[in-house]
């Protein structure tokens, strides 16, 4: 069975990014932005799946997080070796604490979490520095980042500095 702990981060990916506030469209699937924002990711996981990256890491959020686990799992139907790995922060009440949870989003949140290959959470209940948390073991797990960051601060913003300054390769789609 799969765990965290199996992981070889030489050929995992993780994904950070924002809520779906911060995204083309406004989280919008529908709109012409965030399609092709879908499509340039689907290009970039599929770039990773021929250099050999078989493991993708999400934080479990709405947003950029739900989004990049979608496009893995409509690419496992192509690549059935590829794997899904849901990290997220807290277990309980964890559809309710952020205004980015419409039930939309609470949706598609829980159709990826019964799809994915794995998933953990690191605490029963939120704490502070849960997320911060959570983000250093999406970096520690993989050897590169595929991220949305519009350059301002945050989660994301930590994230991808953690990255840099572990050396992973760090993608960024946000233009």
């Amino acid at each position: 069975m799969d765990t965290i702990e199996s992981i070889d981060p030489a050929r995992a990916v993780s994904f950070s990014g924002h809520r779906p506030a911060r995204l083309p469209g406004k989280g919008d699937p529908n709109t012409p932005e965030a399609r092709t924002l879908a499509d340039a990711l689907r290009q970039e996981i599929e770039d990773t799946i021929r250099r050999g990256k078989t493991v993708y890491l999400h934080g479990a959020m709405a947003g950029w997080d739900i989004l990049c686990a979608e496009q893995v799992i409509a690419l496992k139907e192509q690549y059935p070796h590829i794997r899904l790995f849901t990290i997220a922060p807290y277990a309980v009440h964890f559809f309710t604490r952020e205004r980015c949870w419409t039930p939309e989003w609470v949706e598609r949140a829980k159709k990826v979490c019964r799809l994915s290959d794995y998933g953990m959470s690191f605490a029963e209940n939120f704490r502070s520095g849960i997320y911060y948390e959570r983000n250093r073991v999406l970096v520690n797990h993989s050897s590169e980042l595929i991220c949305y960051w519009d350059g301002g601060s945050g989660g994301t913003a930590y994230t991808v500095a953690l990255a840099q300054k572990s050396g992973l390769v760090v993608r960024n789609l946000y233009s």
